[in-house]
């Protein structure tokens, strides 16, 4: 009997243990340490102190980078340190003395073929700064998506990720990691990239590890990663795949950056500055075969009003630009010389015959430079809303222009909304319809029959949808004048 009672115990204690050792935490071993990267944290930290100004101290403590506007996303090289390590440390700067949680990396794959979203199954990275831990929750809710499963196989052998963790930890210091490999289709990157902008939180950080062109002289190198980088400053997403798929371009990582340019946009990041790029030939000084590298951050900045030269300016190009396509169905060409109309912002053109709409069609987030848009919108209000016929030349005489400069979207409750200072979207599903801010001073509802209509007439849902909690709600605001 005795004999039994032990028996059962050492099972009972077999199992138990058994089932403890199941549930360690599974670790991603750092394995290009010392080889594409300094293998421990005061190496690290001497490397990196060479490219910062101004110059830091002998115990190497980086100096922040003053910085006007919130830092959403991120581009890196991901090349071996001794290549690349000049134009990531740009990255590292803009990032020092910033705090963030969670860092969503994204990368390509290398050493695999990969289709789809390639999460990670393991709780832990190892890296010379420790151990990073990894947001398991959040990689479950990118999980969510179709394209998306966990591979830890696929990132055991993989550089991408592991070669930018380290700057990342050198600026940041505490934050976990969410790593994610990427395939080169875009339809999977812009999948990510809404998941990605749907998640966000003001103390997320997005960042995609991408080198530039491959293996080109150095002059070839200078003159297509040039043509890459405007593509990024723009925020053109659509002309950066097409250069992309006809090889105009060249990114390893295109697919990341696509994921994270549009993921930062979504989540309201309105301006680009390409922080350095420089390629091999620059930090080796070998310029046959050279692979470039860009550093690059996109930011929601403080919202910058238009002074009275530049309103006028953008009234003229909407006056000439109505005038040409009704007389000529072509859109006039402009010089613009004034930096702030290059910025990336939303507007909307809006015509009126006396105080009656003759055409109102804009562009609420912004994708292109400014004065581009009110061009754009200037031959869509005239020509192409679908509530009126085109303008006539015979009507141009009569017709007023009117343009609203739209701030960034925020996500609201309903409380928050002021009616007559704030323009409203409310998005259900795939149904969507906005109102401008001066609607409510034009019909003098109260917000609940603002936001009635809006549900009801411009998003074709129920009138109280606003009311629901899974119909999103966002606001903005518009700078508005008129001839």
């Amino acid at each position: 009997m005795m004999r039994k009672t032990l028996c059962l115990f050492a099972l009972a204690a077999l199992i138990f243990f058994g089932c403890a050792a199941r549930v360690e935490k599974k670790i991603r071993k750092a394995v290009y340490k010392g080889a594409w990267y300094p293998g421990d944290k005061a190496s690290i930290v001497n490397m990196l102190s060479e490219y910062t100004a101004p110059p830091v101290s002998t115990a190497g403590v980086f100096v922040p980078v003053p910085f006007n506007g919130t830092v959403i996303g991120v581009i890196i090289p991901h090349a071996g340190w001794v290549f690349a390590a000049p134009v990531a440390a740009e990255v590292v700067k803009l990032l020092k003395g910033k705090t963030f949680s969670d860092v969503i990396l994204v990368g390509p794959s290398h050493k695999a073929e990969l289709t789809g979203i390639a999460l990670d199954d393991a709780e832990t990275w190892e890296t010379p700064f420790g151990m990073r831990p990894v947001n398991t929750d959040l990689e479950n809710q990118i999980n969510v998506l179709k394209q998306a499963s966990f591979d830890g196989r696929i990132h055991e052998k993989e550089h991408s990720l592991e070669v930018v963790l380290p700057y990342m930890e050198a600026a940041l210091g505490d934050f976990s990691l969410v790593p994610v490999l990427v395939g080169q289709s875009f339809d999977d990157s812009e999948a990510l990239a809404r998941r990605m902008a749907a998640l966000y939180k003001e103390s997320m950080l997005f960042a995609a590890s991408s080198d530039m062109s491959h293996y080109l002289n150095y002059e070839q190198a200078n003159e297509m990663d040039g043509r890459c980088l405007d593509y990024i400053e723009n925020f053109d997403e659509e002309g950066l795949k097409t250069a992309l798929q006809s090889g105009e371009v060249q990114l390893c990582g295109g697919a990341a950056v696509i994921a994270v340019m549009e993921a930062s946009r979504l989540a309201g990041a309105n301006a680009v500055k390409v922080l350095k790029y420089a390629n091999s030939g620059d930090t080796t000084g070998d310029k046959s075969r050279i692979v470039g590298y860009g550093a690059v951050c996109f930011y929601k900045k403080g919202v910058e009003m238009l002074n009275k030269d530049e309103k006028k300016a953008l009234l003229k190009i909407a006056r000439k630009t109505v005038t040409d396509f009704v007389k000529r169905g072509a859109a006039p060409e402009f010089n613009i010389e004034s930096d702030r109309l290059k910025e990336v912002q939303g507007a909307f053109v809006t015509l009126k015959t006396g105080d009656k709409l003759r055409g109102c069609i804009g562009n609420i987030v912004g994708t292109k430079p400014l004065w581009q848009i009110v061009r754009d919108m200037a031959v869509e209000a005239s020509s192409r809303d679908p509530r009126f016929p085109p303008v006539t030349k015979d009507e141009l005489v009569n017709i007023k222009i009117e343009i609203s400069v739209l701030t960034p979207l925020q996500k609201v409750t309903p409380d928050d909304i002021v009616i007559g200072r704030d323009g409203v979207i409310v998005r259900k599903g795939l149904r969507q319809g906005v109102y401008l801010p001066q609607v409510a001073d034009e019909t003098g509802w109260s917000k609940e029959e603002f936001m009635n209509s809006l549900c009801k007439h411009k998003a074709g849902l129920s009138e109280e949808a606003w009311k629901e909690d899974d119909t999103d709600i966002f606001t903005f605001q518009a700078d508005v004048f008129s001839e």
